[in-house]
């Protein structure tokens, strides 16, 4: 069966925007739609990014929607008695043994809020809920293809062209730059927990806002679970403490690259 609506999660990152430059350059076929499921925590490198070239996709015939959660705060503070925190922090209980709490930021920030817009754009055009009335096209890379599933929605079936082309992530960059187009930094949330150690002295480093809203969440969420204490970062110490860099001392280091936990779900660092 034919889809009879497409569209793109876009991400802002590389692979997801690489897609939405193939539609521009008419490489691939153009979706109906390209979703920004955006939370509001996204670092500024990223919003910089879409800043410059919404604009240039936008020129190009392809309109970029975007749409967020009805809350899209860490801490869902009417939630239960301290709250219910969003994000798959770090936890150690009164005994010392460790554990993770359950990821609800995707689901909520990301997945719902795209398939509200979906549902909706289904009813204006007369579309049933039926199986493969929707496509979904997913900015996942051929060195990222464990990351392949279906869709949890029996009317939504999972599309990832980058697969199809057997195309990595240093594919869609060397193709970014063959067609003198600006590679975006990686996507994620300032505070996310899978960041990866590398990323998180990065960010340390860069410092500013995005630094401030880590550190700002790694303390509103300590004590938000009685007899377990929750960090951001999966040293489980305070994320000013955890990380140390050179220039914390004056010194400076060269960066090594230390790949980051992808988001399971198939739509963050897309």
């Amino acid at each position: 069966m034919t889809a009879k609506l497409r569209y793109l999660s876009l991400g802002w990152g590389v692979q997801s925007f690489t897609l939405a430059a193939m539609m521009a350059l008419d490489e691939l076929p153009r979706t109906d739609f390209l979703i920004h499921a955006d939370t509001h925590h996204e670092r500024e490198g990223t919003y910089s990014f879409r800043r410059r070239w919404e604009p240039w996709l936008g020129q190009h015939g392809l309109e970029v929607v975007t749409v967020s959660g009805q809350r899209t705060d860490v801490v869902m503070a009417n939630w239960g008695v301290n709250g219910s925190v969003m994000i798959p922090a770090f936890t150690v209980d009164q005994h010392g043994d460790p554990g993770q709490v359950r990821r609800q930021c995707t689901h909520d920030w990301k997945v719902m809020p795209a398939r509200r817009f979906i549902r909706q754009a289904m009813v204006k055009r007369g579309l049933k809920a039926t199986p493969g009335a929707v496509e979904s096209w997913m900015g996942i890379s051929w060195d990222e293809a464990h990351r392949v599933r279906d869709s949890d929605a029996a009317y939504i079936t999972n599309v990832y062209p980058l697969i199809e082309r057997r195309m990595t992530r240093q594919d869609c960059i060397a193709w970014l730059q063959a067609h003198s187009i600006e590679v975006p930094p990686k996507s994620a949330c300032t505070f996310c927990p899978f960041r990866s150690i590398a990323s998180w002295e990065a960010l340390k480093r860069s410092g500013g806002a995005d630094w401030q809203e880590a550190v700002a969440v790694d303390i509103t969420i300590r004590d938000r679970r009685p007899g377990f204490a929750l960090y951001v970062h999966p040293h489980r110490l305070p994320v000013e403490q955890a990380i140390r860099i050179p220039e914390d001392t004056g010194s400076r280091q060269l960066e090594m690259f230390e790949p980051e936990q992808p988001c399971d779900s198939g739509v963050c660092w897309t």
